[in-house]
């Protein structure tokens, strides 16, 4: 089973509507957590008139304060709702705004991290966090256990600059860059390549530009979720997610 981070650096290059196209997209039972210690974007999206303050990730860690490990990762399925129209998908509300980080403070990210880790044998699913944009209080310690971390960066100037920053943040709280993947999305004066150059990054996707699918996954809109699993946006999420999942599977079998 497989964890992915996707983190941004500034300039809103479309982190989180990356991390919910992949959701709709996965193949396979999927978990999405919506991690973002300035407060949660997946709900107006994926979860318009649904969540409510008894699921998401501020309930299941007030819940699981003083659990151990095994119980706190089965208690997430009282904290997640159901997304149906996407086949096997959970979805875990973030915080409604950055005022509620403090909850998570103090071992609440340690925790996460450790159910992340058990969700695999717990669960039966792999999970795709959205951890926002980097700094101080992000979500470290999730960071850390998950296979793979998406760096989506816009090919822009004032974003590619955010994302070597952001490159260079990952690279000291991670030791290296071996586990982080750079997706471009959309278009710019750079290309892809020249873009990841910039990141001094290797492994390299992209996503096209599609101004309907990204407002709907992120804002909320008329488009259904099944018609959003048509659209060019959500394909290419799912081409990412599958070479996720082919890398992390030949990983865990020893093949290169």
């Amino acid at each position: 089973m497989t964890a992915v981070a996707v983190v941004a650096g500034k300039a809103s290059p479309g982190a989180t509507t990356l991390a919910a196209a992949m959701t709709l997209a996965w193949p396979g039972p999927i978990l999405l957590i919506d991690a973002d210690p300035g407060g949660g974007d997946v709900v107006p999206g994926l979860l318009p008139g649904r969540a409510s303050t008894e699921s998401g990730l501020l309930s299941w860690s007030v819940a699981t304060r003083h659990l151990p490990a095994l119980d706190a990762t089965a208690a997430m399925v009282e904290h997640v709702l159901a997304l149906p129209e996407a086949g096997d998908a959970w979805v875990m509300p973030g915080l409604q705004s950055g005022s509620q980080a403090g909850a998570l403070t103090g071992g609440g990210w340690t925790r996460l991290a450790t159910a992340v880790e058990r969700c695999a044998s717990a669960l039966g699913r792999d999970v795709v966090l959205d951890t926002g944009r980097l700094g101080e209080s992000t979500c470290w310690p999730v960071i850390a256990v998950c296979d793979v971390v998406l760096l989506v960066v816009r090919p822009t100037a004032r974003s590619v600059q955010a994302a070597r920053a952001a490159a260079q943040t990952l690279r000291t709280r991670l030791g290296d860059l071996d586990s982080v993947w750079l997706v471009v999305n959309g278009t710019g004066p750079y290309t892809p390549a020249q873009t990841a150059a910039a990141g001094g990054i290797g492994h390299l996707h992209s996503t096209p530009v599609d101004a309907r699918a990204a407002a709907a996954l992120v804002d909320g809109s008329v488009v259904t979720i099944r018609g959003l699993t048509r659209t060019r946006l959500v394909r290419a999420a799912g081409q990412v997610a599958g070479r996720i999942t082919e890398t992390t599977t030949w990983s865990s079998v020893g093949v290169s």
